[in-house]
Parts: structure tokens; C-alpha cells; sequence
């Protein structure tokens, strides 16, 4: 029961993360904010997670685990909640005010955008082109997003480490690769639930969709993104139910279940929880200190930061890339890198898991596995130099703000 009911935690937690980094582009034109500004708000859920992850690591596996968690999920519920509140504050999204540089880019041209037909509005004043903040209704989502980063604190470290405590060390690498595909379910979910409320007007429902002068591919849309914050508010808060009634020990898996060994282990429990409260803050420096000084430890945090840094950079930015390159639509688009990076990633795991079971692979081994194959990927990424496209004109870059090409 509870790895179902972490599995569901992990994809709750990773829509609502994949939905967020899909969502980008237009929370920027709901708001006609920067993108540096929109970079800012994207990386505010770390923040919060940084904020509590180390105390939450160390003292929750002294404490009630699954209630921690489940008090982790209905906070991250809250959080989503906090960032669809601006829609409903708003005033109606007006697109005829908003700048935009290119009309109507074609979908249907093929690999580059410059093959398909594209549209430049020159304008005199190269002031027009700034943006400037009209509300400041995206703290709302800036603020929600660092909750909803406090809240998923709990889910992974405790989560994992509660499997491990209770699991048969041969099982665990499979418990733990079903829940890091929930991880990555969660993900492909929330890029279909993206697509699905980028392709629907931001507005629909207050205004006549038929009367607009815009469509998806125009870069002035701004598709329904509270709706889908709304709808992950309702499933995390879902998910955390189970963790209020689940025991905060298990018997250890594969163990006969007979009195003495139910004696002994409520004795040994015991004395485990006076001495944790003896020394639960004074063990606390030297743990993090023998931590920092482990090199294995810390050259896996490092090879961790790489791998995720490029992870989360491609999902947060490659639809706006996608979107100006190659003319396509933002629901098409948030589909597209859905669909070409996630069921590997899941296959992955799962097989990852069942192989390590088979053949007993051990720690040291599968690191080498790891390590050859991210250096294969690594080569092979080499081969996207070879698709190159030539870049968009952009006013007062490579073209003058009245429409001239700078030489």
C-alpha cells in the first residue's frame, strides 16, 4: 500500500512540476513579463525546496514519515492553488495591446521557420518592443511556486528511505525504479494536460472564443494555464490521503512475523526513539560534516547538479525554442518533447530495476554501467550540430528597428 501510494505521490509531484515548466511561455505573455523574470519564478520552486530539504532529510526519518509526506503533498496542493488565484483576480487578457514582433507563423513548415512564411511588424519607436509589467499578479504564482517546493521536501528522501528501511535489500532496486517511473508518468501526464490547456484561450468561458482574431500559433495566444494549476491543486491534495493512516515502522520484509521477534523489535524501537531524542540535534553538525568530507557522496551530488541542470533547462526553455524556430504551436510544441523524451526515461527504470534484481548487479557496477552509458549519450548529442537552422531575425539585432538588415 504505501508504494502505491508513494508511486502516486511521485507522479502528482512531477505533473505539477512538468506542468509548471510547460506553462512558461504563457504565464510570460499573461503577465508581459521578462523572461528573465520568467527564469526567476521557474527556479523559485528550488528555492523552497532548498530551503527546508536538509532538515527534512535528516529529522524526518526520526519522526512519522508517511504523515510528513502526506502533509508535504496537501501543501503542494496549496501551492498550485496560490498560482491559478491570479486568473481569477485579472482583469481579461486584451492580446490587441500586446507587442508582437512576428504575425502568424506558419505550422506547416518544414524544419526551419524560414521555409514557411513569416510575417515582420517594423516599428519606429524601439521602445514599443519593451515590455513593461502591467500587474503584479505574478508574485502570486512566484509564491506559490516556492510552496509548492516546500511541499515536495518530504516526498523523495523519506519516501526512498522508508523502502529502504522496510524492503529486502534485492527488492528495493525495483520498488524503487516502479516509483521513479510514477516519476516520470507524472511528467508525461502533465505535458498531455499542457498541451491540451495551451491549445484552449486563456479567457474561454468570459469571452466568445469565435470573435478572436488570433489562433495557437500566433505568438500573442495565451492558452488556459490556471486551469490545468487547478487540476494538480486537486491531485496532490488527493494523493496525501493514504499517508495519514499508514503505521510509521513496518515489519521488515521477508521476516517471520512470530512474538519474539515482535518483542524484540518493539524493544529495540524504543530504545532507538529515547536515544534519538537525546541526540536528534546534537548529531546533527557531525552527520552533514561526514557527509561533505565523503568523495563518493559528493561526486555523485556533482554529476546529479550536471544531469538535472541540463534536464530542467531543456523542458523549461526548448518549447519556447521550438515555438520561435520552427513555428510551432505551444500545444504542439509542450507534445512534442512529451512524447520523444519521457517513454525512454520510463523504460529505463523499470528495466534498469528488474536487471540489477536478475544479476544481483551491485552498487560499483551499476555506477560503471551509468557511467559508460551518459558517455554514449553524450557523444551522440553531438549529432543535433548537424541540424542546423539559421535564426530568426530579431529587431535591433540583426535587423534595424524599421526593417532593415544590419550589416
Amino acid at each position: 500500500i504505501f508504494l502505491l501510494a508513494i508511486t502516486c505521490a511521485f507522479v502528482s509531484k512531477t505533473l505539477s512540476g512538468s506542468y509548471m515548466n510547460s506553462m512558461i511561455t504563457q504565464i510570460e505573455r499573461q503577465f508581459n513579463i521578462p523572461t528573465s523574470l520568467v527564469g526567476f519564478i521557474n527556479g523559485s520552486f528550488e528555492i523552497g525546496n532548498l530551503l527546508l530539504i536538509i532538515f527534512v532529510s535528516y529529522f524526518g526519518t526520526k519522526l512519522h514519515r508517511p504523515i510528513l509526506i502526506g502533509v508535504g503533498c496537501v501543501v503542494m496542493g496549496l501551492g498550485c492553488f496560490l498560482q491559478s488565484l491570479p486568473h481569477f483576480l485579472m482583469d481579461r487578457y486584451e492580446y490587441e495591446s500586446t507587442v508582437s514582433v512576428s504575425g502568424n507563423l506558419s505550422s506547416n513548415s518544414f524544419l526551419c521557420v524560414e521555409n514557411g512564411t513569416q510575417i515582420f511588424r517594423p516599428t519606429e519607436d524601439p521602445s514599443e518592443c519593451v515590455k513593461e509589467v502591467k500587474s503584479l499578479m505574478w508574485m502570486y504564482v512566484l509564491v506559490g511556486n516556492i510552496i509548492r517546493g516546500i511541499g515536495e521536501t518530504p516526498i523523495m528522501p523519506l519516501g526512498i528511505s522508508y523502502i529502504e528501511d522496510f524492503a529486502k535489500s534485492e527488492n528495493s532496486p525495483l520498488y524503487i525504479g516502479f516509483v521513479e517511473t510514477g516519476a516520470i508518468i507524472g511528467p508525461l501526464i502533465g505535458l498531455l494536460l499542457a498541451s491540451f490547456c495551451a491549445h484552449v484561450y486563456v479567457d474561454t468561458g468570459s469571452v466568445n472564443t469565435d470573435d478572436l482574431t488570433i489562433t495557437p500559433t500566433d505568438t500573442r495566444w495565451v492558452g488556459a494555464w490556471w486551469f490545468g494549476f487547478l487540476i494538480c491543486a486537486g491531485v496532490n491534495v488527493l494523493t496525501a490521503i493514504p499517508f495519514f493512516f499508514l503505521p510509521k515502522t513496518l515489519p521488515k520484509e521477508g521476516l517471520k512475523h512470530d512474538a519474539d521477534i515482535i518483542k524484540n523489535d518493539k524493544e529495540k524501537q524504543s530504545k532507538e526513539v529515547k536515544k534519538e531524542k537525546d541526540g536528534i540535534t546534537k548529531d546533527f553538525l557531525p552527520f552533514m560534516k561526514s557527509l561533505l568530507r565523503n568523495p563518493i557522496y559528493m561526486l555523485f551530488i556533482l554529476i546529479s547538479i550536471i544531469q538535472f541542470n541540463a534536464f530542467v533547462n531543456m523542458f523549461t526553455f526548448m518549447p519556447k525554442y521550438l515555438e520561435q524556430q520552427y513555428g510551432k504551436s505551444a500545444s504542439d510544441a509542450i507534445f512534442l518533447i512529451g512524447i520523444y523524451n519521457l517513454p525512454p526515461i520510463c523504460i529505463g527504470y523499470i528495466a534498469g530495476g528488474l536487471i540489477m534484481k536478475k544479476f544481483k548487479i551491485t552498487v560499483k557496477q551499476a555506477a560503471h554501467i551509468g557511467c559508460w552509458l551518459s558517455l554514449t549519450e553524450y557523444l551522440l548529442h553531438f549529432l543535433c550540430f548537424l541540424m542546423i537552422c539559421d535564426n530568426s531575425s530579431v529587431a535591433g539585432i540583426t535587423i534595424t528597428y524599421k526593417g532593415y538588415v544590419v550589416c
